[in-house]
């Protein structure tokens, strides 16, 4: 059970590509650049009890497969029989489940760096790297990341079997996550958190059902990191999950309606604690000066709906658009501030034509890594935010035509921020930004785009973007 239908390498499947099928690797792995990683699919799901078939007469022994691999090593032996024979060793060294799921981890790894450098990888997807190290720790943990391997492996090889493997394991994890968080010591470990946020990403990628079942990963992730207190991360895998949490919590606070608490100053120095030295201390510092100025964005996005929907003449509504308009120029003020000093400390992005040959903006940005790009999707997202409550607040200026301006500037950074398993995940918000205030072509254009990052990336189907 679970023969995938392709018999190519697995970077070629990835790729998409055609692949000659060579031994010991294939010619387009080398072209490309990347060690071949051979033709097994890293899961084996087999249903029912194992069973060995009867040899009929005449079948071919050990000594037979022997001949073969001479044969294979000489040059002499037919494609076909390569590949028989590449899968019969797959399936002697591939009996343990544990051994699968390790080598599954190291192809997920592998794919949410590409198609970046591992050096350009902030901690959205850094996290991923430390579960080969801890897999074995917690069975809670060990079952949501074999629920998330098997899906990735299933979902780049077309394998149906291991798909729903990873739907039964799901059901597993929840039921051991239950039993993990009643558990006093247990709830507050660094796995339990881990597994979280896997389950939490696993019904991101996966739910087209439900547009609210992350929502409620992400509401028991936030309670979580909440419970546990800022003297918990102090080490680099809890700081780093901390970070990849964050972005969750302050989505979950926006569909909410609730204050984030990590606007909080305790949580804000907490965070900007560098303990790795993966990135140059001028680029990581003022990526958090940036973060901790958008932990407030769900406040000011509640406020301004709230706004929109009051009645202009009452005399609260003006004291609060007024106490609003004085926030929104004050964030208004840093956010141009910490621009100045970024655009100095990161390359601007340059124009390029789109690859995709789009005709609503066939001039989009190349940035130099998917970090300076996510990071200034981050900022146009929010200054289309600032200029639409100036707007709102009836403030002097062509708030309007800057709403505009920096929805474009997201549009055109979506190409390149798109590419990865992540992409979806890095463009959650800005694409949000700009289905609100698109016009009719833009909206058009924003939900081409959904409709293409949800076929992996379930949560962002079209209709759970319209209110």
């Amino acid at each position: 059970m679970g023969v995938p239908r392709s018999t190519g390498c697995l970077l070629c499947v990835q790729r998409r590509v055609k692949c000659d099928e060579g031994l010991p690797g294939c010619t387009k792995c080398a072209k490309y650049g990347r060690p071949c990683p051979g033709y097994d699919r890293g899961f084996k799901f087999v249903a029912g009890k194992p069973h060995r078939s009867r040899r009929r007469p005449g079948s071919k022994t050990a000594v037979d497969d022997t001949h073969h691999l001479v044969d294979i090593s000489s040059g002499k032996a037919s494609q076909a029989m390569q590949q028989t024979l590449v899968r019969r060793a797959s399936s002697l060294w591939l009996r343990s489940a544990d051994t699968n799921v390790m080598q599954g981890l190291d192809i997920l790894i592998g794919d949410v760096c590409q198609p970046f450098p591992a050096s350009s990888t902030y901690t959205t997807s850094r996290w991923f790297t430390f579960l080969p190290t801890i897999y074995g720790k917690n069975r809670t943990l060990d079952s949501s990341i074999r629920c998330f391997v098997a899906h990735h492996i299933g979902r780049i090889t077309g394998n149906k079997q291991a798909i729903v493997y990873a739907k039964s394991t799901y059901v597993e994890a929840l039921s051991r996550l239950q039993r993990s968080l009643y558990n006093l010591t247990e709830s507050l470990s660094s796995e339990v958190l881990c597994a979280v946020l896997l389950q939490c990403f696993y019904e991101l990628f996966t739910n087209a059902h439900d547009s609210t079942s992350w929502m409620k990963h992400a509401d028991g992730l936030g309670r979580l990191v909440r419970v546990r207190g800022c003297d918990s991360y102090h080490t680099e895998f809890d700081h780093t999950l901390l970070k990849a949490s964050r972005g969750l919590i302050i989505m979950h606070s926006l569909f909410s309606k609730e204050r984030c608490f990590l606007a909080s100053s305790n949580w804000q120095s907490m965070m900007k604690q560098q303990l790795d030295s993966t990135f140059p201390t001028a680029f990581y510092t003022q990526v958090e000066e940036l973060f901790a100025l958008y932990t407030t964005i769900p406040c000011f996005i509640h406020k301004f709906f709230e706004l929109r929907h009051a009645d202009p003449a009452h005399e609260t509504t003006q004291l609060k658009a007024s106490e609003l308009l004085n926030e929104a120029l004050d964030m208004q003020t840093k956010l141009t501030t910490w621009y100045d000093k970024f655009r100095h400390t990161a390359p601007l992005p340059t124009e390029v034509l789109s690859s995709m040959d789009d005709t609503l903006y066939p001039i989009v940005y190349s940035f130099t890594d998917v970090d300076t790009a996510a990071i200034f999707a981050a900022y146009y997202s929010y200054m289309v935010t600032i200029h639409a409550i100036l707007g709102a607040c009836r403030y002097p200026g062509e708030h309007a035509a800057m709403v505009v301006y920096y929805r474009d500037q997201i549009c055109m950074s979506v190409e390149f921020n798109a590419q990865g398993i992540l992409g979806p995940s890095r463009l959650g918000f800005p694409l949000l930004v700009v289905n609100e205030f698109a016009d009719p072509p833009t909206k058009l254009w924003v939900h081409g785009w959904l409709q293409r990052l949800s076929k992996t990336y379930k949560v962002m189907l079209p209709q759970n973007y319209e209110r």
